[in-house]
């Protein structure tokens, strides 16, 4: 199947060899086995190309790289800008700096494209709508419009031909991550073929408009009763799954620094309403914003914050704001046993993992935060620390936590632009408060028990239906038992020496018996017929016993279990 795809792909497989080769990487391609798909021409180029990027670090080539590769290898570099538990930090800080801004399609195939997904003519649907668009990327553009009514709006168009070039590219990728986990260890370890699953999920999710509607829905739901936030509302009757239509919303970004002091702004209040705003959506909603880079956010006047772009966001179920939660509060009280606790909790433990090991170092490092007051101490970056040193002794750490991790490291730095003196953990405090007090209001508590109660009840109750079925299936013959005894191949070796030595006790008896018959029946069979003794008989024999004596020997000897 692998090899009828990268046949299939032939093309567009030559472009990603000569790109990775181009900027350096000609040695991932012969660790995967992938140079025989490289012009000959290339394959000369190959070694000059990698000496001539020599100077450029190795994060600058890989962005490069990533970059001429087009869109879906772009979004996987900014995914991959999230693993702070998987690459080094001077790699993490290049792909971060990924845009995939290109040149806009023709005015005309987005017309094509808004006429086909809305099935009416552009001057029927909008009384009008600006060629120029205000914004791209890879996936779509936008376009200013107004709609009949005269309500201001932004339409969001994707690119015609996207989903089939993210096609290719997502089974391109697919590939080369199976290729890696079957030709090296490490790469098994980190679950390439796993990274690049849940990524082509998300991309799949963010090809589709109507989830980022959704998105934009929920956010606008959960903030409806906060005058401080500002969500943009979705217009579903001009909407689909390739075309976007969303309220029009003015203001300045948070970007623009100082278009912000011109016109006024308190940038310290705006500080802590991002931070309230990110906090809700982290540690009570469970949903949140995975991008709020400045260009993402606006401000309104009265220090209105405004969110927009709702392609990438986080979610965390109950179980897991529970265990952030927990987190969160153990690293507000440095204590590393409960941090640790939390860790074990929210991610899959590797059977090589020491406890003990881990605990000791997450001593180690928690206490150099010890003597450093909580306002100066950068919440998103000891989280980032932590998950670190969690994957470091293998314990495998959710998609979502390392989401939310950069999410609140990226906080930290508008923080940072907007006002240095504030802190996220001040900020964050009045939450804290508010989840022990949630955690242990008896409502909650009585919710829990109750919960509980009917888990273990249906458990319970389903007992007898469970044993039945059990008989059932033990009186019919239809089960089945699987036996594992400990040490079952020491055992079975141990046997294999004892059986061996009696084999070669019992080939000597019969060496020795067939030697004595050939020895008495010479001796008798002299007074006979000389024709039959003319042929040297015993000679014969001894040679094919000898022979075959010596093969059982060094056979016996050979299995290593003598």
């Amino acid at each position: 199947m692998l090899i009828r795809r990268r046949y299939k792909h032939l093309k567009r497989y030559r472009q990603v060899a000569n790109i990775l080769a181009r900027h350096g990487f000609g040695y991932l391609l012969d660790r995967l086995n992938l140079t025989d798909i490289l012009p000959y021409h290339q394959r000369l180029k190959q070694d000059s190309d990698e000496h001539k990027d020599a100077e450029k670090t190795r994060g600058e080539r890989l962005r490069q790289a990533l970059t001429e590769l087009g869109t879906t290898f772009i979004k996987f570099g900014q995914i991959l800008s999230t693993r702070s538990d998987l690459l080094p930090k001077d790699i993490i800080i290049e792909l971060q700096k990924l845009q995939d801004r290109i040149p806009p399609i023709s005015f005309e195939r987005v017309r094509e494209q808004v006429e086909g997904e809305l099935g009416a003519p552009l001057e029927e649907i909008f009384e009008c709508f600006h060629e120029e668009p205000i914004a791209g990327a890879s996936i779509g553009q936008v376009h200013r419009a107004c709609l009949k009514d005269g309500k201001e709006c932004v339409v969001k168009v994707r690119r015609p031909e996207v989903e089939a070039v993210v096609q290719v590219d997502l089974e391109i990728l697919f590939d080369l991550a199976r290729l890696a986990e079957s030709r090296s260890a490490l790469s098994r370890h980190y679950h390439l073929v796993e990274i690049v699953e849940e990524f082509a999920w998300g991309l799949k999710r963010e090809l589709d408009y109507s989830v980022e509607g959704r998105n934009a829905e929920r956010l606008w739901n959960n903030f409806a009763q906060d005058e401080d936030i500002k969500v943009p509302k979705v217009y579903w009757d001009y909407s689909s799954t390739q075309v976007l239509t969303l309220e029009y919303v003015e203001g300045t970004k948070l970007s623009n620094l100082q278009e912000l002091d011109n016109k006024g702004y308190d940038k310290r209040i705006i500080a802590e309403k991002l931070s309230r705003a990110v906090l809700k959506q982290v540690l009570l909603d469970g949903f949140f914003h995975a991008d709020p880079h400045p260009g993402n956010i606006f401000v309104q006047k009265g220090n209105k914050i405004c969110f927009m772009d709702f392609g990438l966001m986080g979610y965390l179920s109950e179980e897991r704001k529970k265990q952030v939660i927990k987190l969160v509060l153990a690293l507000v009280r440095k204590d590393s046993n409960k941090i640790v606790k939390a860790i074990l909790e929210m991610g899959v433990v590797s059977k090589t993992t020491d406890i003990d090991k881990l605990k000791r170092d997450m001593d180690m490092l928690i206490s150099l935060y010890y003597t450093v007051p909580l306002s100066k101490i950068n919440i998103g970056e000891v989280i980032g620390e932590v998950l670190e040193l969690a994957f470091a002794h293998r314990v495998k750490i959710p998609t979502e936590m390392t989401l939310m991790a950069k999410t609140l490291i990226v906080l930290e730095g508008v923080l940072k632009d907007l006002e240095p003196t504030i802190s996220i953990i001040e900020i964050a405090e009045p939450f804290a408060a508010k989840l022990i007090a949630h955690k242990y209001d008896p409502r909650n508590l009585t919710r829990e028990l109750s919960n509980s109660f009917q888990e273990y009840f249906e458990l319970v109750s389903g007992m007898p239906q469970k044993a039945d079925r059990l008989l059932d299936k033990a009186l019919g013959d239809d089960m089945s038992f699987k036996l594992q005894i400990q040490n079952l191949n020491v055992i079975f070796a141990y046997l294999d020496k004892i059986a061996n030595k009696l084999s070669f006790s019992i080939v000597l008896l019969s060496f020795s018996l067939v030697m004595a018959g050939l020895i008495i029946a010479s001796s008798i069979g002299r007074g006979g017929s000389d024709f039959f003794w003319q042929i040297p008989v015993l000679e014969i024999a001894f040679v094919s016993s000898f022979i075959l004596f010596t093969w059982l020997i060094v056979s016996i000897i050979r299995s290593g279990r003598f």
